[in-house]
């Protein structure tokens, strides 16, 4: 899965609204062809003219892919193509000297509005992510998680779904900071995050919880089954190195606690759960997986 940084989110922004300011001048070029009877643009008239545009350009090209898998960004593709083709025909009824309905430029304005809807969800959700994102880790920060535990317990309640958190506590972190400094400390929550990326799906979540604490919500699987998950991410928490300096890497482990979410306890409970077997796992000798009793 791949998850944006907060400082590719707000690049990501910027190159947003720069490309929506390059449409919004494409529209007032249109706009005054429409109104000047002014030969249109060569490209605007062609079958592929929503490629061709400074937006299309941008949105055909971009690389992010986790802006490209976004829902709201694909589904801007197709609103911005129907609105080129509807331009498409009144630019060409103005080349071909014709004159213009009422209801092809009422479509034409009408699809432009949708486009424009479609933007506006997309940067408001794209600012959401920046302000509910850790800025070192990339990972969520507390400021959602107990809304968002409170709607996976509603499903619970209701049948619809198990649901089980993880809570994440790296081994002797604060020796890694007295030992190599808080720039390796930084180094080693932020290879701990990918390292989590790596293998969770892509409908559960990782918040930071505390400084080297995380929780992870893994909706739709059993105790058991988020037991066996948490292994598979502490063996690979275990297994990295971390690079940091000249030619070195650190290693850590971390201790999990495994607790489902149930409609017999509040969530603040659940989170309590997962941290009394988080704190078993250290007393247990550390890098190691307990589950809730």
């Amino acid at each position: 899965m791949d998850t944006p940084t907060p400082q590719q989110l707000q690049v990501t922004i910027a190159q947003l609204d720069q490309a929506l300011y390059n449409h919004e001048q494409w529209y007032k070029n249109v706009t005054r062809v429409l109104i000047l009877r002014m030969p249109p643009e060569v490209p605007d008239l062609m079958p592929d003219a929503h490629r061709r545009c400074r937006f299309g350009q941008w949105y055909e090209t971009l690389s992010e892919v986790f802006l490209k898998e976004h829902p709201t960004f694909v589904s801007l593709g197709p609103v911005h193509e129907t609105m080129h083709i509807s331009a498409r025909v009144l630019l060409q009824r103005v080349a071909d000297g014709l004159p213009i309905s009422a209801e092809d430029f009422d479509r034409f304005n009408n699809l432009l509005d949708n486009m424009r809807l479609e933007f506006q969800a997309l940067r408001h959700e794209l600012a959401e992510m920046v302000q509910n994102r850790d800025p070192l880790t990339g990972a969520r920060n507390r400021a959602s998680l107990l809304a968002y535990l409170r709607e996976q317990q509603a499903l619970v309640e209701r049948g619809v779904q198990v649901c089980s958190i993880a809570m994440v506590d790296l081994d002797h972190f604060k020796r890694v900071n007295d030992e190599h400094g808080h720039a390796a400390g930084d180094a080693v929550l932020v290879a701990t995050v990918k390292c989590l990326q790596a293998l969770v799906r892509q409908y559960d979540r990782i918040y930071r919880y505390g400084g080297e604490e995380f929780l992870i919500c893994m909706p739709g699987i059993t105790l058991e089954q988020a037991r066996n998950a948490a292994e598979r991410m502490r063996v690979a928490i275990a297994d990295q190195g971390v690079p940091y300096g000249k030619d070195q890497s650190l290693r850590v482990t971390a201790s999990f606690g495994v607790a489902s979410i149930t409609q017999s306890r509040s969530v603040e409970d659940c989170i309590a759960c997962a941290d009394k077997a988080m704190y078993a796992a250290k007393a247990a000798g550390r890098n190691c997986v307990s589950v809730e009793p």
